[in-house]
């Protein structure tokens, strides 16, 4: 069983290129994704490839506190969407004579899906949106490198950002959007990290994500629990 330095001197190996082409990958991802499951696994991955950048850039246990924090977020988040998803399973299952009212719900929720794949913010245009951010991020870190990055932290904090703030604007789901709050906070975090890696800092901005992770699974819960009792 290898030690955490062991572990931790193997990350190092990974390059700064490594790291942000599977950041392009998981932003992409929750971009793209309406699979919760994918979102999860997609932040959580965000989480492991910056605190490898910051092993580079701060102390070893400041970078993995700050994977320890990701770690700490996507069980909330997992919990909440796991609540709402085995909800109308649940009672399908144990109240055979809702099943009217189960059906209606069901075809409410097809209805719900058939009309956001036929919106404007469908899959094809979030693709279009992602392949213009990435031509605009990369003509921005080139143009404006932000003070005391390397060329790549600088193209992996504007990429978080950008694809954060869009994530935000194309959806209206709780949880969705919440990944892409997370995933702006993370290209903040990652840059203001190198420039002050205080110990209390780093505490103090873990705390306030983990009340952020609790306040998204509450409101997803909550608009689940909406829709089922409108159904």
């Amino acid at each position: 069983m290898p030690t955490l330095l062991e572990i931790l001197d193997q990350l190092k190996l990974v390059t700064y290129e490594t790291a942000l082409l599977g950041l392009f990958i998981t932003a992409s991802v929750i971009l793209l994704s309406k699979d919760w499951r994918i979102l999860i696994m997609a932040l959580l991955a965000q989480y492991i490839l910056v605190g490898i950048m910051l092993m580079r850039l701060v102390r070893p246990d400041i970078a993995v506190l700050k994977i320890l924090i990701g770690a700490f977020i996507c069980p909330i988040l997992f919990l909440s969407a796991r609540q709402i998803s085995v909800r109308p399973s649940f009672a399908a299952e144990n109240w055979p004579f809702k099943f009217g009212r189960w059906r209606s719900f069901s075809g409410g929720m097809r209805a719900l899906a058939d009309q956001y794949s036929s919106t404007p913010t469908g899959l094809v245009f979030r693709i279009f949106v992602g392949l213009i951010m990435i031509l605009v991020i990369l003509t921005i870190s080139s143009n404006f490198p932000l003070p005391g990055s390397a060329a790549p932290v600088t193209t992996a904090v504007y990429w978080l950002v950008v694809s954060g703030l869009v994530t935000l604007m194309i959806t209206e789901d709780p949880m969705k959007a919440g990944h892409g709050l997370f995933t702006v906070l993370i290209g903040f975090d990652l840059f203001y990290t190198t420039l002050e890696n205080s110990l209390l800092l780093t505490g103090l901005w873990g705390s306030v994500t983990l009340l952020i992770a609790l306040a998204v699974g509450y409101l997803t819960v909550v608009k689940g629990t909406s829709l089922e009792e409108d159904a």
